[in-house]
């Protein structure tokens, strides 16, 4: 797992409800979101971000490592899989209720071309002050030797909050 603040980052979904809220709070917070794909909506834009129909054709414009993935629950399966078609091998997947056995199938492709998967129905990945993949409350985190692991998104917003407070 390698999120640094150079890392770039394709969006897929952007045009979603949650994709259209979080992309642009991911780019203020300097994370660097160089596309974002939504079939149907080529050549559009969302806050500068330009927005492609697939990974692929928004790879022959920018380069990416990361791909944070709001699409519908049925729809994660075939968005990741086309990530790492187009060579992506970081992946974060932030919606809920994914077929169990979709998450399967991605999960033995993604072992089989060493694709790191984040996910699903998770808030992201924050490296505070470096990066924001994902659906975390920015202010809560700040900086420091203690990171946070969780499976709830809830409940590590109050340990960042309470670790934040004790600084």
């Amino acid at each position: 797992m390698l999120f640094t603040s150079d890392s770039k980052v394709i969006v897929q979904g952007i045009k979603e409800p949650l994709g259209s809220v979080y992309a642009p709070l991911m780019q203020d917070y300097g994370t660097q979101v160089v596309a974002g794909v939504s079939p149907g909506h080529a050549g559009e834009s969302l806050h500068g971000i330009p927005i492609f129909d697939m990974v692929e054709q928004a790879l022959t414009t920018v380069a990416a490592d990361v791909s944070v993935i709001f699409v519908p629950p049925y729809e994660v399966l075939d968005a990741a899989l086309e990530a790492i078609a187009a060579g992506i091998r970081q992946l974060i997947l932030i919606t809920e209720g994914v077929p169990p056995l979709d998450i399967v199938h991605l999960l033995r492709k993604a072992e089989a071309t060493e694709t790191l998967v984040v996910g699903p129905s998770c808030p992201g990945v924050i490296v505070p002050g470096k990066i924001l993949l994902g659906t975390h409350p920015a202010a809560l985190y700040r900086p420091g030797t203690v990171g946070v692991v969780s499976r709830s998104g809830s409940l590590t917003y109050e340990v960042a909050h309470e670790l934040t407070k004790a600084v």
